[in-house]
């Protein structure tokens, strides 16, 4: 598993038997996916137009927040979503830089060695493969692996948070979106301390009303006893939108792979695609080379509030 860089100077992880992990900040042109964005997003050259126009006339009136106005990827970063209402996106804008000036939150101030030890640890991942939707797969680890005392739940949400961001820069995850697949395996009561019900309505809140991503699904996997006590905490907060997104495949892979194909999924997750466990700390180096993109980010947004 080694950091390479292509002809283009990008890098990607190259995990062997022709499986990669990159990020790709192209706008899609295929027809497949110009024809999805126009039924699923209304996406169509007139539509981009009048949106990106009504969305900056929006901003312009708006002297609070401090976002570039002028850049179309960034906008759309936050049209797609909303399937280019302006007033929407605006919505959806504001609710995040809203969020992220939250003193007790972790979306101000992203950087990769701010989630070193997260990604280190493996509790959170990107995984190479999108599935046969096109959507983007993050894999959290919240059982008997996750070290609580080296990873605090804000610091395993931050990260989430970071890998999230870069891969919402993608136009064709804007498109299709991502799905999560968590894992209890092995969950300790112990671990139950670390859900305020404040943070843990915060990093709901931010799922699902401020980021800028279409989550499409929420895959739980080897959900047992314990699993049931944390959720008790968090069932308060979850929407309807995500409540119908949810799935409790408890340890039955066959029934995950109704619904992401198993050529999608790695072997440890009893998918047919072969390749090791991710490296933490070459996701760490592969991070480094997109701090620019975050440095970027960061400076967006409303000043620091309570």
């Amino acid at each position: 598993m080694t950091l390479r860089f292509d002809e283009n100077k990008a890098p990607y992880i190259d995990l062997g038997k022709d499986v990669r992990l990159a990020l790709d900040f192209t706008e899609y042109s295929d027809k497949q996916s110009l024809e999805k964005a126009q039924n699923e997003l209304r996406e169509t050259p007139e539509t981009i137009e009048s949106a990106l126009q009504e969305l900056r006339e929006l901003l312009n009136n708006d002297k609070d927040i401090n976002v570039p106005n002028n850049n179309d990827a960034f906008l759309k970063k936050f049209l797609r979503p909303r399937k280019y209402y302006p007033e929407s996106a605006y919505e959806l804008m504001k609710n995040y830089h809203k969020m992220k000036a939250k003193k007790d939150f972790v979306l101000d101030n992203i950087s990769t060695e701010a989630i070193r030890v997260a990604l280190e640890e493996r509790v959170v991942q990107l995984l190479p493969n999108r599935d046969s939707h096109g959507r983007r797969i993050i894999f959290l680890e919240m059982g008997g692996k996750w070290d609580c005392s080296k990873v605090p739940y804000p610091e395993f949400v931050r990260a989430a948070h970071a890998l999230l961001t870069i891969i919402s820069l993608e136009p064709l995850t804007q498109l299709n979106g991502l799905i999560y697949i968590v894992n209890f395996d092995q969950m300790k009561l112990s671990q139950l301390g670390q859900f305020s019900p404040k943070f843990v309505k915060h990093s709901l809140d931010y799922g699902q009303k401020c980021a800028s991503v279409r989550v499409k699904a929420i895959h739980l996997i080897n959900n047992a006893k314990v699993f049931d006590l944390m959720f008790m905490i968090f069932k308060p907060f979850i929407g309807k939108k995500w409540s119908q997104r949810i799935f409790f495949h408890g340890n039955n892979m066959a029934a995950l792979q109704k619904h992401v194909d198993p050529s999608c999924l790695p072997t440890w997750m009893e998918g047919t695609c072969q390749y090791p466990e991710l490296d933490g700390k070459v996701m760490v180096e592969f991070l480094e080379n997109y701090q620019d993109k975050y440095d970027e980010l960061n400076s967006y947004g409303y000043s620091q509030k309570s």
